[in-house]
């Protein structure tokens, strides 16, 4: 605790030029002396903070400290505040959280607003993800086995006992890298496929973890053909989210026509039928063959 209240008095002399003690005080939940010997050890370590009484006395850095020392600018203090509340969005930790206090204390919010902002949706389902690579998050740390259910993409399930090492956020998925007991080597899990978790209090031995040094969308990316497609404008932002403004061929004033790449396959067909009516194969016969086959399938339920 009082390795974390040393910076924190640092980070807040930074920010204003002086505070009094009294106020350091009521602020660290300590008392003066605390604060006064919190003063001596920073000077001893070469960190010139220095208290003057009176009146207009109190705590605060010479100068020249401020001045030379300071590697941050504002900019660089808002910027790391807004890429940690961005992973917080995602996760939240008490070490993470206690970061982003640091990183607030060097932060003087009413100098400028913040010019980026960063709201996640919160749907039902990322929340209870977001609630479950938190408590991964907290075996990885007390290295605790985990057990579940797998089922993988072609809908095989198995059953893991698995030390997990690494959490990883990719493609707006969670994934948790984790050596596999059955498997006898590392795996990369996808949260979401995961079912009947139990955390285990058992502990294992670390051991060493190779580097994520395949890139996911390749790895699991089938092979595509080349479409040319009408689309409304009204579906004209989820079409450039996903393939971006540079396949735009021609446009009118109320839609537009596009070339893009998409593999023959249930998860491609899936995704022309979120646009509705306001998407249209125009040429790709082999992907049309196909997707009228799914079509058909998917009339028959019904």
């Amino acid at each position: 605790m009082r390795i974390a209240r040393l910076i924190n008095l640092i980070m807040l002399l930074l920010r204003i030029d002086q505070c009094s003690a009294t106020e350091l005080a009521q602020k660290f939940e300590v008392s003066k002396r605390t604060i006064y010997r919190d003063i001596e050890t920073l000077n001893l370590a070469g960190i010139p903070i220095y208290a003057t009484r009176g009146r207009n006395g109190g705590v605060r850095l010479m100068a020249n400290y401020k001045v030379d020392k300071k590697l941050l600018t504002a900019d660089d203090i808002r910027n790391l505040r807004v890429a940690l509340n961005g992973v917080q969005s995602l996760i939240e930790t008490p070490k993470i959280n206690a970061t982003i206090q640091k990183i607030s204390a060097m932060y003087a919010s009413d100098n400028a607003d913040d010019q980026l902002l960063i709201d996640r949706p919160n749907w039902p389902g990322s929340t209870e993800l977001k609630q479950l690579a938190e408590q991964i998050e907290l075996a990885i740390s007390q290295h605790h086995y985990l057990s579940f259910n797998y089922s993988d993409r072609n809908g095989h399930y198995t059953s893991r006992q698995v030390e997990p090492y690494r959490l990883v956020y990719k493609g707006e998925r969670w994934y948790v890298q984790a050596y596999s007991l059955e498997r006898a080597d590392f795996r990369l899990f996808r949260l979401s496929r995961m079912q009947q978790l139990s955390f285990s209090t058992t502990t294992f031995m670390s051991r060493p973890v190779p580097a994520l040094n395949f890139d996911l969308a390749a790895r699991l990316r089938p092979t595509t053909v080349s479409l040319t497609v009408k689309i409304d404008n009204l579906v004209r932002d989820q079409f450039v989210e996903r393939f971006g403004q540079h396949t735009i061929q021609t446009q009118t004033t109320t839609g537009f026509t596009a070339k893009i790449e998409l593999p023959n396959n249930e998860n491609a067909y899936r995704f022309i039928l979120s646009l509705g009516n306001r998407a249209k194969v125009l040429q790709g016969p082999e992907f049309l063959l196909g997707f009228k086959q799914y079509l058909a399938t998917l009339a028959s339920n019904y």
